[in-house]
């Protein structure tokens, strides 16, 4: 739909406050806009998010054209009241998470695939969302 359209190319030029690189597993991370360049593949670890209620987290996996989210044993945890509904993870390609405790609201430029684990958020792609055995709120 062109909702989706739009949010996903509003979110794709908007410019990054801190490029990362290597793994968010152990990282605690305040309000921001964060970028990774290309892929992110995630096996266990645990990130934090820590800020008011009315903080704002984007993550924009894939800056660079090519880019796919990939998570396995992964948790996102909020902290000091930020909220799920807060967190944007904007992937140009295919979102994947396998057993995880995955929060935030996916916007993916491929289809995204939740399988296990648990999903509070919204999941939007340009293909297809398959969600197996997952227990999702949101």
């Amino acid at each position: 739909n062109s909702d989706f359209f739009s949010a996903y190319d509003a979110l794709a030029v908007k410019p990054c406050d801190l490029v990362l690189t290597g793994s968010l597993a152990g990282l605690t991370l305040a309000p921001g806009v964060y970028c990774f360049d290309a892929a992110v593949a995630e096996t266990g670890g645990v990130l934090t998010l820590n800020g008011p209620p009315n903080g704002i987290w984007i993550f924009k996996i894939g800056t660079l054209g090519t880019g796919a989210l990939t998570g396995t044993n992964f948790s996102v945890v909020m902290a000091g009241g930020g909220q799920a509904s807060n967190v944007t993870w904007w992937v140009a390609e295919a979102a994947t998470m396998t057993t995880s405790a995955f929060q935030g609201n996916i916007l993916a430029g491929a289809g995204i695939t939740l399988t296990g684990g648990t999903f509070n958020g919204n999941a939007s792609s340009k293909a297809d969302v398959t969600i197996t055995g997952t227990a999702v709120t949101g």
